[in-house]
């Protein structure tokens, strides 16, 4: 009895199964082609767009780095009378005062200074910040180089706050840089320094941009 009733179970329910097989396929086969069709395109996988591009070969003038201002021009090495190969801007103070020295048709004078381009102090302090050490330690490379040569530093400040602390504040600032020098190598007898405060202001003391020029350290060759 129970195998007759199971037998006219399957007849009952078996004309709904074929109509539910047809549509699991219709759908299985739209999402198919929907997804063949609208799916996100990405880029291929190709060798040419994983590989970076070669990097650029380096000027044959900037060995080690870029300008750090570019108003100083591209780097280059210098070399010294003592073999020393200075790495450093075209324009910058190391290449001005090493020509100076060079030229023979230039005698030491008390008019021509050479100022420090990348010399960095704290605010309203004398301290030297770390980013001055390398031409600090390129001017003394020079210095030893040219032993006959004796130098003055100057300090200069602007125009702005109290005569007398800028009077100070430049005397120190010159003081640290040659008490600097000294440390790496050069004679204490070649050189000496001076603060002037705000005289001989190089630019405009109006505006920031000429300000920022007053306040400056400078070296002046006095023997040579």
């Amino acid at each position: 009895m129970s195998e007759t009733v199971y037998v006219e179970r399957v007849r009952d329910e078996s004309p709904l199964l074929w109509p539910a097989l047809f549509l699991f396929v219709v759908a299985a086969g739209f999402y198919c082609w929907y997804w063949q069709n609208h799916r996100p395109a990405y880029p291929a996988h190709t060798n040419e767009q994983v590989m970076p591009p070669p990097a650029a070969a380096p000027a044959a003038e900037t060995p080690s780095k870029a300008p750090v201002v570019a108003a100083l021009g591209e780097f280059y090495m210098l070399k010294l009378p003592d073999g020393t190969e200075l790495n450093v801007p075209r324009l910058g103070i190391e290449s001005k005062l090493v020509a100076f020295i060079e030229d023979a048709s230039k005698p030491a004078d008390k008019t021509t200074w050479f100022d420090f381009d990348r010399l960095l102090f704290d605010t309203g302090k004398a301290t030297l910040q770390p980013a001055s050490e390398e031409q600090l330690h390129n001017i003394a490379a020079i210095l030893k180089a040219f032993p006959k040569v004796h130098a003055r530093i100057g300090g200069y400040t602007d125009n702005t706050g109290d005569a007398d602390a800028n009077l100070k504040l430049s005397d120190d600032r010159a003081k640290n840089v040659m008490n600097e020098l000294v440390a790496l190598g050069v004679g204490a007898p070649r050189l000496d320094s001076k603060g002037y405060g705000s005289e001989h202001p190089v630019a405009s003391n109006a505006t920031e941009e000429g300000r920022a020029k007053n306040r400056r350290i400078s070296l002046r060759v006095t023997e040579k």
